[in-house]
């Protein structure tokens, strides 16, 4: 009895870290996110994603993709995760808010599969370094 209580346990633990480690790396890494949201996203080609081209690009999306992208949030939520020096923007340059704001915007796998479901998914992404596929 108590061996298989032990192996059980043992398994457990594996399964936990397995899921932890499972969160670091994904299948979308945040820059093939970026590159893809300055291809599709930043209409004017100004290096920036303004709230009204993130409105337009959720505006435009049918029905279906809306309630997808409701796992990210508004567009108010985006801006305020997104937007690291409040300026109205997303700058997607290096040493711009996407690099800034790398612990609060699309950090989570999920997120970036919801968001990339949503608005670009012919998009070529890569992995994050060291993502198992």
């Amino acid at each position: 009895g108590n061996c298989k209580m032990q192996l059980l346990l043992c398994i457990l633990v594996v399964f936990a870290a397995a899921m932890v480690a499972a969160d670091d790396t994904c299948a979308i890494s945040r820059m093939s996110m970026i590159s893809c949201a300055e291809k599709h996203l930043d209409t004017d080609k100004d290096g920036k994603l303004s709230r009204e081209e993130l409105s337009s690009a959720i505006d435009a999306l049918p029905w279906i993709s809306k309630s997808v992208l409701k796992v990210i949030g508004s567009v108010d939520m985006i801006m305020k995760k997104c937007d690291a020096d409040s300026d109205g923007f997303i700058s997607t340059g290096r040493k711009g808010d996407m690099e800034k704001s790398k612990e609060t915007c699309l950090k989570a796998c999920y997120k970036r599969k919801a968001f990339k479901a949503a608005f670009f998914p012919d998009c070529e992404t890569v992995p994050d370094e060291g993502a198992e596929l």
